[in-house]
């Protein structure tokens, strides 16, 4: 059974258990409501079971659900992006049209829509700083679902039987309004001086640690502000610029990522790398991916290649799988590589990209542009800084590491750094990262940003030589709410508004 069978026979099992429960549910409220119109109101009351979900149950839910969530939007967004590739010439391998639809469910049923519930109980129950941090996973939520689909449903969502058809709300909203305004009144809310109830041991991801929240809101605001540079390159750079400065990153300790264990474990890991075990291979890493670190691009190997992806055991070069070939490739995904080890975390925002952030709107902000070059001594030192970060969360050996960071086609210094520079060592530090999508898109699929990128193989006819812009609303949400798709759905290589 490949992956693809696996997620929709798991979905269905989810959306059998679902419907069976909700008749049970059904069936056991009619007998309550019976009961206790003969008995009583408090009848059935058990003292010992709570009325309502309490504030800590939510918190390790909402981390399991947001990986999940980027899981499955990386598992498509990063086969567009090229870093990685389909072992099945179809879908977003060659830019057919690809739906996401189990991501959406995790992003609408299980990230936001408990977020949504936590950050209404935290409200009630004056516990801010509770409030705080479910703002933060709905805009991360936001903004996995918008980068994805562009219009969204989010104003009038998760409201239940009140509203079973929302309407969308624009991209432009989203970015202008709906995003820094979520991640702003997190920032207050958690640093309110009181709050009944604080995230402790029930927080997975930072321990209760309040400002390692407050640093991870200020990166998705310099993230989100980065991703309008089609807006205003100027603007965009000093808004980034602006949440850097303020409590931010300062090492890779502060990335906002999920911890798997043995039992628990990491997606990539238990989706591909085991599958490729029993012979059920689906992805494998792009050969733009690859041939941006083997040296065959840049003229210098990458040390971090051989941590991230498995070498085939009769093989001695790196060769990645070229979108829409269905093969040709000597690595894979297995279970030695960083990434798809079983205890792997999942990384959602880190340190490098935050570093990579910086050094783009540091660039853009001195006036830089996709064709100049040389730039600040910040931004290049911001550049140098994200590289040996991302080395130093896979490990690297220090010395290999120096060797690569002194290489003069990395170490360009100030005065020769570019903006294809930056974006390759960020594009390499964001793997499986949805967000090295929206940079490709940011920049129009640039090959002189992006060396060697090209359209894939077979490549979707009907896009008539361009590149795929976005995923197509799920099936279930056509049949639930068709009047919203219908009035929001676009032709697959149309640009979306942020990149307009």
């Amino acid at each position: 059974m490949n992956i693809h069978t696996s997620v929709i026979k798991y979905t269905q099992q989810r959306v059998n258990s679902f419907i069976f429960t909700l008749a049970g549910l059904l069936a056991v409220s009619l007998l309550f409501s019976s009961c206790e119109d003969y008995l009583g109101d408090d009848t059935n009351i058990d003292p010992n079971r709570p009325a309502e979900i309490t504030l800590e149950a939510y918190l390790p839910t909402l981390a399991d659900a947001t990986a999940e969530s980027h899981y499955y939007v990386a598992f498509q967004a990063n086969q567009v992006a090229q870093q990685l590739a389909s072992y099945f010439a179809a879908g977003a391998d060659i830019h057919e049209e690809f739906r996401i639809g189990t991501g959406w469910t995790f992003l609408y049923l299980r990230n936001m829509a408990n977020a949504r519930e936590l950050g209404e109980q935290a409200a009630e129950q004056e516990s801010p700083h509770y409030a705080g941090v479910a703002k933060i996973y709905q805009a991360i939520g936001l903004g996995l679902a918008t980068d994805s689909w562009e219009n969204v449903p989010f104003s009038q969502a998760f409201q239940g039987i009140e509203e079973l058809t929302p309407d969308y709300d624009q991209q432009s909203t989203i970015y202008e309004t709906l995003i820094p305004n979520l991640l702003d009144e997190a920032i207050a809310d958690l640093q309110a001086q009181s709050s009944i109830s604080s995230p402790g041991s029930d927080d997975v991801i930072y321990g209760g640690n309040l400002d390692q929240w407050i640093k991870t809101a200020n990166v998705l605001k310099a993230r989100y502000a980065i991703h309008l540079t089609n807006k205003g390159a100027q603007q965009a750079a000093t808004n980034a610029l602006s949440a850097l400065s303020g409590l931010s990153y300062e090492s890779n300790d502060d990335d906002f990522q999920l911890a798997y264990d043995e039992r628990n474990l990491n997606p990539w890991h238990a989706r591909v790398a085991l599958a490729i075990n029993t012979g059920n291979f689906t992805v494998a890493p792009g050969a733009q991916l690859v041939n941006m670190m083997n040296g065959e691009l840049y003229n210098v190997f990458d040390p971090r290649l051989p941590l991230m992806v498995t070498l085939g055991v009769d093989d001695t070069e790196y060769e990645g799988m070229v979108n829409g070939s269905e093969g040709g490739n000597t690595v894979d995904l297995r279970d030695n590589a960083w990434y798809t080890s079983s205890e792997a975390p999942l990384l959602m925002v880190t340190y490098a990209e935050a570093k990579f952030i910086e050094a783009e709107a540091q660039f853009l902000a001195n006036g830089g542009s996709a064709t100049s070059v040389g730039s600040t001594e910040a931004a290049y030192q911001a550049y140098l800084t994200g590289i040996e970060a991302h080395m130093d969360k896979l490990g690297v050996d220090e010395e290999e590491k120096q060797a690569y960071l002194a290489n003069p086609n990395v170490a360009a210094g100030a005065n020769g750094l570019t903006l294809g520079l930056i974006l390759k060592e960020k594009y390499i530090a964001l793997f499986l990262n949805p967000e090295a999508w929206v940079d490709l898109r940011r920049y129009d699929y640039s090959d002189q940003l992006y060396q060697g990128l090209t359209l894939p193989e077979n490549h979707n006819p009907q896009l008539g030589g361009e590149f795929i812009q976005r995923a197509s609303y799920p099936f279930d949400e056509l049949s639930r709410n068709s009047q919203a798709v219908t009035a929001n759905n676009k032709e697959l290589a149309a640009d979306m508004w942020r990149d307009q």
